[in-house]
């Protein structure tokens, strides 16, 4: 690979003492998924804002105390009651506890990407306190040799009704005639103790007047059952999203529950075909040359505008974390990326053997794991994103193994890579 540092920044972040954090998890943290904001109407989720609405509010005032615990408050109204109550963090950084109420509602030993914790039954109507402990990272140090950003985190809280769209997915499949399959998907789950229905009416348009297909699909879910409710339609290959055509067309769902409308989403949605064979990336069918530019996961939307405009077309994001800004504005451009999980473990050496690095210890597989798919999780809606890489400069040993074959479970179509790894099986080239 051709390598050309872009970007880099590197800040420092007060921090206290903790212990024993790698690969802690919580049964309050729910599974990772891109970041999906439900709205009250459909007006509001047309507009498609971060701003505070009756259903997300960001925190945006935080008191940081002597001891650097970051503190925000949100409002639990009357209208939440019997519904679902979720905190996303983004952009920690660092490992970190969240605490509602002055109660550990989970932990996080990855701060690089996104992550939900359930915080229902910690949470009360009024007034609710919400902290941040950023923890000591020593923890995860042999892993994380690479700048790391410092930013404020963000976080929002977001209220979903009991039987809720829990994710979306879609692929896209050439067919005949210029004709495009679309297969889209919407993951919903039931969280109570009973059987419940739900309708789910789906729409996608193209620059939001020209309507290309619309229907329902209704599913009824066990006690906390989960199902996946899928629909597909054919549009014309002229709205598939490429490097030279960015076309984005809008996915709009309304969840109806009892004959009542519960939450409305408005996600962007940019169609094309993907595949990898023999060394070679196919967009749309098209074997497209990609030559990447490295560069820091810290680059801002605003550097990947610069980057554009002085011709860059495949950005390799090195190891960390990645903003959804970020992201977006290469989506929007027309930019393929690759992201790295953050695993960089080159400070321990080349050593298999114990004490060596941590590639082949065994204690450190689910980190390993837990991270790659994260990753994934987390930027799998992105059509910019055709590429994943495992880690930077990290020797090889049964944790990327493992995180090789968990990783090709759920990465679709999109190819897998280890460039650190002697050639060895565990990575598409």
């Amino acid at each position: 690979m051709k390598r050309k540092t872009i970007y880099g920044i590197i800040l420092a972040l007060a921090t206290l003492t903790a212990t024993n954090l790698a690969a802690q998890s919580t049964a309050e943290r729910d599974l990772h998924r891109t970041r999906l904001i439900p709205y009250p109407t459909a007006n509001e989720a047309m507009e498609h804002s971060l701003a505070k609405q009756r259903y997300m509010q960001p925190i945006t005032e935080w008191i940081t105390d002597s001891e650097g615990l970051l503190t925000g408050e949100f409002t639990y109204p009357f209208s939440w009651v019997e519904r679902q109550i979720f905190v996303r963090i983004e952009g920690a950084s660092m490992p970190y506890e969240v605490l509602v109420n002055g109660k550990v509602a989970g932990t996080s030993t990855n701060g690089h990407a996104a992550t939900e914790f359930n915080i229902t039954k910690l949470s009360r109507e009024d007034k609710n306190s919400i902290s941040i402990r950023l923890l000591d990272d020593r923890s995860v140090a042999d892993i994380e040799n690479f700048d790391k950003s410092a930013p404020q985190p963000v976080a929002y809280v977001l209220s979903q009704p009991r039987v809720r769209v829990r994710d979306i997915y879609y692929r896209t499949t050439l067919g005949m005639s210029g004709v495009v399959n679309v297969d889209l998907a919407a993951v919903m789950h039931n969280q109570t103790l009973g059987e419940k229905s739900s309708r789910l009416y789906y729409e996608v348009y193209l620059n939001d007047t020209i309507r290309l297909g619309a229907g329902h699909r209704d599913v009824s879910l066990s006690m906390y059952g989960v199902d996946t409710m899928r629909f597909g339609l054919p549009v014309p290959d002229s709205v598939l999203w490429s490097n030279e055509h960015p076309t984005h067309l809008s996915l709009r769902l309304k969840n109806r529950i009892a004959g009542r409308d519960v939450e409305f989403y408005n996600v962007p949605l940019a169609l094309r075909e993907l595949s990898y064979a023999n060394g070679t990336f196919y967009i749309n069918g098209k074997a497209t040359t990609m030559d990447w530019a490295e560069v820091s996961p810290n680059a801002t939307a605003e550097d990947i505008r610069g980057l554009y405009t002085l011709g860059h077309r495949a950005l390799r994001f090195t190891a960390g974390g990645i903003s959804e800004e970020t992201l977006s504005a290469c989506d929007e451009l027309g930019i393929y990326v690759a992201v790295t999980a953050p695993i960089n473990s080159s400070k321990m050496g080349t050593s298999r053997k114990r004490g060596g690095n941590p590639s082949n210890n065994p204690r450190w597989r689910k980190e390993y794991i837990e991270r790659v798919t994260q990753m994934i999780y987390t930027t799998q809606r992105h059509p910019s994103v055709i590429a994943y890489f495992l880690a930077d400069d990290s020797a090889n040993g049964i944790c990327l193994y493992e995180a090789y074959l968990a990783a090709k479970k759920i990465a679709g179509e999109r190819a897998v890579f280890y460039e650190a790894g002697d050639g060895e099986w565990n990575s598409d080239r």
